[in-house]
């Protein structure tokens, strides 16, 4: 167990810094420097990236399945796409992003979500 003076407050601390050196799992968000302050989001499991969170605004959509429909196969169409390697990328609502990241999000808009087949 890890033990710190900065964490003894906090048992939530360590655990996530237990679970980062026992397993691997991090996650890593980073804020765009645009005004509306979209966020991508990185998570890593077994040091390895299993899944891609990307915000973007509403306006964007139609765009976006337009290139994923050019260069994945199509699952769903619309919804979800698959890679040559598995991975899936799919089109999320919003208001998904607290589930998959643990952070409310400011942003209006939709999610990318790309996900490791190797995980």
């Amino acid at each position: 167990m890890l033990r710190s003076p900065l964490a003894n407050g906090s048992l939530d601390v360590t655990r996530e810094c237990q679970n980062f050196v026992d397993n691997g799992e991090y996650l890593i968000i980073i804020q765009d420097a645009h005004p509306l302050g979209r966020e991508r989001a990185y998570k890593f499991i077994r040091w390895k990236v299993a899944l891609i969170v990307v915000q973007l605004p509403r306006e964007d959509e139609s765009n976006r399945i337009k290139e994923l429909n050019a260069h994945f196969a199509v699952a769903e169409p619309g919804k979800k796409w698959l890679g040559k390697d598995g991975a899936a990328i799919e089109i999320r609502p919003n208001a998904e992003y607290r589930l998959l990241t643990g952070r409310t999000s400011n942003s209006d808009g939709f999610l990318v979500v790309v996900s490791s087949a190797n995980l």
